[in-house]
């Protein structure tokens, strides 16, 4: 991300420099300047308290040691608090040049004009345009020619360049600035107790690659809990994903998580920048060449496109997770950021710390749930909440799990393959829950809508087991078993399910009615494939659990028998006596369920 000193950028750094590269490296020195700066000031506390029982010149000496460590130190956490105003300046100074120059470059290519890696811009050569034109004629056109190319378009490039070669070296500069001064900060004295790096045999094993992080949710959290705030930090930085591990605890993860959710999310907002920026540069990319293929002169700049427009195909998911866990949800804990594992990106939010909660309540959504249109479903997460306090709950919490990819569409939802290859990440997610709970176990419920409700099921079937002491199925068009025996909840004894499992469905909601519809063979099977059996309903008599009322939903026209695709979302409608229902249900309060 560097120019020759005192020179001017090239045309193709203009194109190719990414701003945001000094998004992770300034979160890093950030992250080291508060980790140092609570240091500090613990050090700095302590010995200034000792005088009243540490007394004579072993004690002074201590102290003094311990005053000077300090002083030294915070001559290192200016300069990275100076080092990551510089890189967040000089990223955004250096957007600024980039897109100044680019948009001059563009211009000028735009009316055919050629610019060179300096800046240099020649004329079209006016025969071009002029086939059949006199020699006078000719000449005089591409002397108008040259004249444009002089004046109108080589100066604004060049000074782009220029100002964008020395808006790179100013931002250099003033990052080498920050840290001139570092060299002199004496050695912190070895019996202070600040952190300097030191790592367990363990931690530094993993970091070699010898070893791995321990994968059962408990054996994680009796890992985690012997390791200092470096030994954590080294791991996120070698992996940016940990955060999401079951087992850690929720305040960590919410803290690794956001570090990551900013990375991910810069990186996907230039890349999408970019391919922007490569697809404007080519006007002659209309479809009927897209489908057909681009010239030779342009497929590297086509497959860089398509690069780039992979590396942001999750902005959108990306972009609605920050908003749903910024001012709006202050209150929120971002559990898991992951663009990697799915077709989606895995994303699971509570709208408080689980790990302290009286109640928790885990919300798994269905067909067509993604982290881009998660905000409706925040929503319904504050209902069940606020519902639940209503009901008594002290404490409770809810949690929107996105941890899987769910069908796409109604078709996809016919299928059981999401459910099953979802319903392991929904297990360990539910026992890492129980791993790092402080104080006295929380009463905890997995509610599922939808294509959610199957995946529960697979969840708690087959040989795994929920850990949750209730379970609610709503508007489900079948949990994957035909009775409540064959599912499996961590402490309740096998025949008494039905005590803890609930369901229900809306009159006019269609969704329940798929187990009745496949049996009967009028769902049409597409490109051959068959629909799935989801069991038979859960608000069926014979399944064998406690069916709640709700309202009867949004009624639809008279050639749909009244069916509508807003019944299937009006559970959550303000004072619906199926939200109260779950309210009831989450607080514990299941004599009371209607």
């Amino acid at each position: 991300m560097t120019a020759p000193a005192g020179k001017p950028a090239t045309k193709t750094q203009a194109a190719s420099i990414v701003p945001g590269a000094l998004q992770g490296q300034a979160t890093e020195w950030q992250s080291l300047h508060d980790r140092l700066v609570a240091n500090l000031d613990l050090a700095q506390r302590d010995y200034a308290g000792s005088g009243s029982y540490w007394t004579g010149k072993a004690g002074d000496r201590a102290r003094e040691s311990a005053s000077t460590t300090v002083t030294e130190g915070r001559k290192i956490t200016s300069a990275l608090a100076a080092a990551v105003a510089a890189a967040n300046t000089g990223q955004s100074d250096i957007a600024t040049s980039k897109a100044t120059a680019v948009a001059a470059i563009e211009l000028a290519e735009q009316a055919k004009f050629k610019v060179a890696e300096d800046g240099t811009v020649t004329a079209p050569d006016a025969r071009n345009s002029l086939p059949n034109a006199k020699t006078e004629d000719i000449t005089a056109a591409q002397a108008a020619l040259d004249a444009t190319a002089k004046t109108t378009y080589e100066p604004p490039i060049k000074a782009a360049l220029l100002g964008l070669g020395q808006t790179i070296e100013s931002t250099t500069t003033a990052i080498e600035k920050a840290f001139e001064n570092i060299g002199s900060v004496k050695t912190a004295v070895h019996n202070v107790h600040v952190s300097l790096g030191e790592r367990s045999q363990q931690v530094q094993d993993i970091l070699d690659g010898k070893s791995k992080v321990p994968t059962n949710s408990k054996d994680f959290k009796s890992f985690w809990d012997t390791l200092s705030n470096e030994e954590k930090d080294a791991l996120w930085n070698q992996n940016h994903y940990i955060g999401n591990t079951d087992g850690m605890p929720a305040t960590d993860r919410d803290h690794y998580n956001r570090l990551t959710l900013d990375e991910r999310l810069t990186a996907a907002q230039a890349a999408r920048a970019e391919a922007q920026q490569i697809f404007a540069a080519h006007p002659e990319w209309t479809p009927q060449v897209l489908s057909s293929g681009v010239p030779a002169e342009s497929k590297a700049d086509f497959e860089r496109w398509l690069a780039k427009r992979e590396e942001s195909k999750h902005l959108e998911d990306l972009t609605t997770l920050k908003e749903v866990t910024g001012d709006k949800y202050p209150n929120s804990v971002l559990m898991q950021v992951d663009d990697k594992s799915g077709t989606n990106v895995h994303a699971v939010v509570a709208d408080g710390n689980p790990d302290t909660a009286s109640h928790v309540t885990t919300y798994v959504p269905g067909t067509g749930s993604e982290p881009s249109k998660m905000g409706k479903d925040m929503e319904r997460v504050a209902a069940m909440t606020d519902s639940a306090l209503d009901q008594g709950a002290k404490r409770p919490v809810t949690v929107a799990w996105f941890g899987y990819d769910a069908p796409p569409g109604l078709f996809n939802a016919t299928q059981d393959s999401y459910a099953k290859n979802g319903a392991s990440a929904l297990t360990a997610f539910q026992d890492g829950l129980r791993v790092t709970h402080e104080g006295s176990p929380s009463a905890n419920t997995v509610l599922g809508h939808s294509y959610g409700t199957t995946l529960i099921g697979e969840a708690a079937s087959n040989g795994r087991t929920l850990n949750a002491d209730n379970v609610v199925l709503v508007g489900s068009p079948g949990a994957g078993v035909d009775n409540v025996r064959e599912i499996s909840l961590s402490g309740v004894a096998d025949g008494t399910q039905g005590q803890h499992i609930f369901a229900t469905r809306a009159e006019n909601d269609p969704v329940p009615r798929y187990s009745w519809a496949n049996e009967a063979g009028v769902l049409i099977p597409i490109g051959g494939v068959l629909t799935d059996d989801h069991g038979i309903n859960p608000t069926d008599s014979s399944f064998g659990g406690q069916v709640f009322t709700s309202d009867p939903g949004t009624a639809g026209p008279w050639w749909s028998g009244g069916y509508s695709t807003d019944a299937h979302s009006d559970y959550w409608n303000t004072n619906s006596t199926s939200l109260v229902n779950m309210g009831r249900i989450i607080a514990g309060k299941t004599a009371e369920v209607s």
